[in-house]
């Protein structure tokens, strides 16, 4: 092969020697395309640092103002209004600047999902920048709304703490809330299409939380016309607190073990006070009959206060103990409050540590329930502890043995009206706590009523015309606290086995383990305390199970119950009931099976199930079956539906 007009270079060779003009031309051609590159570099270099520091300058510019909007209201509150709505105006403005800013390389930031730790960010960026601006605009026209009534309430009661005067200042500005609604839904529908896990770890948690806060925002304005009623403002409106214990479960969530009363007036809480159920009580009083279960398995033969919430249907319920309450006390309600151990813990998680009075340690999130069992077991005011060994020490404890319920809750007051609390942790914990139905709540107007159960936060049973409904209620008849223990799991299955026009027909098991390892000998239903709580947890299991389906459904067999305990009857809300009775000892495992038809109208075609969770139990597990097609969850919310809305 010719090598000749080649260049040896090491072991390989270069290109033939050309024509001096052509290689003239060709450095020429170089020369340029590296100049224009290089002019083009230094364009971009200059452009992006121009983009760099004028974003830079801007955000540090936002960045100040928020720290000043965030000193002004840790250092004044809401004291001074017109301070408060200057800093948030140019929080604002210098906002609105950073968005112009930025404006132009948010195309390119959305691009950058692969950068480590913020590329969510990035990716979310239009995004992000327009909650912002929602978050502000809303935050403007709530202070325009707000900041007058307030700079008036506080000059004629310079004293008077801050939330007080907020809740006044809502409550005459009600009718205007509304107006809210709109921003607050626009708001929260763009943080729904940001992925909040994804965030920074820092971010992360906010963005989980303020969805939460904006709801309760939003059920507050809509709720706006009825504030002023709500809080007293024509004159006090009383509501009871039910404090339910569900290791003891009953049907709206557990055994009435507790009862606070708060009356709201005129914006002020003028009292808050609780009392042992069993002292809402009169030797005279005229109660009425006892449900039939509660007679034959419990020798209860009227219902009192402590036992009102019977049906699991806390409107219901709720007319029955406000019945019983004015009778016993002479008070007439407005509204109920349910509140179980669940919802304590959720509490507690949010407002960090907290010193009550009688407690040795900070009570926490996650010890609040061992404490409140350690001071049930022995009093922080006596030395007798639960157990004792003659009648008196017994009948000191027993007076003594809910004095823990009271100081909980002045503290958990003390501490929101402090101002030391993260809102945002808090709304959490409260919205959080209403969807799986740990807090309940009944008014007696019948507009708010009505909205917090669109909001599904009314503890009602809620079965839908022509779609199945299914919710097991379980009431402990034990006088123990094994449900402390007792873990449970649904398994569902529909069919048509006649075909798809004849009635479908449905099997519900039910598993109920009772893991501790214990005796119970003779499983013996009389009331009696133990040594400790755990010996109450170490119990046999008295269970009354109610299963409500739809109405026309019809019972074909129930296995695992006594016999003579197996009814069908007419539910609340135009369900039907099948109810049994069984007793499990510990370290067991009991199964339930009920198989029923359905009503001809729910066919496969239009099929709808609705699940709901009963108030005061743990996650369900549950499986469902229909026509063959499996699904598998765990309930943790009140409501679960299938398909999926």
């Amino acid at each position: 092969m010719d090598h000749s007009g080649m260049q040896e270079v090491g072991k390989g060779f270069i290109e033939p020697h050309a024509p001096a003009p052509l290689r003239h031309a060709r450095r020429s051609w170089r020369t340029w395309v590296l100049r224009v590159l290089g002019v083009c570099l230094l364009a971009m270099l200059l452009v992006g640092g121009y983009f760099a520091i004028a974003i830079g300058w801007a955000a540090w510019e936002t960045y100040q103002s928020t720290q000043q909007l965030r000193a002004l209201v840790a250092t004044t509150a809401l004291d001074n209004p017109a301070a408060l709505q200057r800093a948030l105006q140019r929080l604002s403005d210098d906002y609105a600047q950073l968005t112009q800013t930025a404006a132009p390389v948010l195309p390119i930031l959305e691009r950058l999902t692969f950068v480590p730790t913020y590329g969510a960010v990035a990716g979310d960026a239009s995004t992000l920048f327009r909650a912002g601006q929602q978050l502000l605009h809303l935050a403007e026209t709530g202070g325009e709304l707000l900041a007058p009534t307030l700079t008036e309430l506080r000059a004629a009661e310079p004293d008077r703490p801050t939330p007080e005067l907020l809740v006044q200042a809502l409550a005459q500005q009600a009718d205007a809330l509304p107006e809210l609604t709109p921003q607050i839904d626009a708001l929260r529908s763009t943080l729904a299409t940001i992925d909040a896990a994804a965030m920074p770890a820092r971010l992360a948690p906010i963005m989980q939380a303020a969805p939460d806060l904006l709801t309760l925002a939003d059920v507050a304005t809509r709720l706006g016309p009825q504030l002023p009623l709500l809080l007293g403002m024509d004159g006090p409106k009383t509501y009871l607190i039910l404090v339910q214990n569900n290791h003891e479960l009953r049907a709206t969530g557990g055994f009435i073990a507790a009862i606070g009363r708060l009356t709201l007036d005129h914006g002020k809480l003028t009292e808050l006070d609780f009392a042992d159920s069993y002292s809402i009580y009169r030797a005279d009083g005229r109660y009425p009959p006892a449900p039939a279960a509660m007679q034959k398995y419990m020798n209860i033969p009227v219902l009192v206060m402590r036992d009102a919430n019977w049906s699991p249907d806390l409107p219901t319920a709720a007319r029955v103990a406000e019945a019983i309450y004015k009778s016993d006390v002479g008070v007439d309600i407005d509204g109920i409050v349910t509140i179980d151990l669940h919802a304590v813990r959720r509490i507690f998680n949010a407002l960090g540590e907290i010193q009550a009075p009688g407690f040795e340690t900070p009570i926490t999130g996650e010890n609040v329930e061992a404490q409140v069992v350690k001071l049930w077991e022995r009093p922080a005011q006596g030395d007798t502890a639960v157990g004792g060994d003659t009648q008196e020490e017994l009948s000191a404890w027993w007076v003594q043995r809910k004095e823990f319920i009271p100081r909980l809750a002045q503290a958990v007051l003390s501490k929101i009206q402090g101002g030391d609390v993260d809102v945002l942790a808090l709304a959490s914990a409260l919205v959080g706590a209403l969807d799986a139905r740990a807090i309940q709540v009944w008014l007696d107007d019948p507009e708010a009523a009505a909205l917090l159960g669109a909001q599904g936060w009314d503890g009602a049973l809620r079965p839908t015309p022509d779609n199945d409904f299914l919710a097991v209620v379980d009431t402990n008849m034990g006088y123990n606290k094994v449900d402390a223990a007792i873990e449970r799991a649904l398994d569902y299955r529909v069919s048509w086995p006649d075909g798809v026009n004849q009635p479908a027909q449905a099997t519900l098991t039910l598993t109920y383990t009772h893991p501790i390892d214990a005796e119970d000998p003779g499983c013996d239903l009389t009331p009696r305390y133990g040594k400790s709580y755990a010996d109450l947890i170490a119990r046999c299991y008295f269970n009354y199970v109610r299963i409500y389906a739809p109405a026309g459904s019809k019972l074909i067999d129930a296995t695992g119950l006594a016999p003579d305990s197996i009814t069908t009857q007419r539910g609340e809300h135009k369900t039907q009931v099948f109810t049994g009775y069984f007793i499990m000892p510990p370290h067991s495992r009991h199964q339930v099976t009920f198989t029923y038809t359905l009503p001809p109208a729910i066919t496969p075609d239009k099929y709808r199930l609705i699940v709901q969770r009963q108030s005061g139990t743990q996650p369900l597990p549950i499986t469902v079956t229909v026509n063959g097609a499996l699904t598998t969850t765990t309930l943790a919310e009140g409501v679960w539906e299938w398909p999926a809305p």
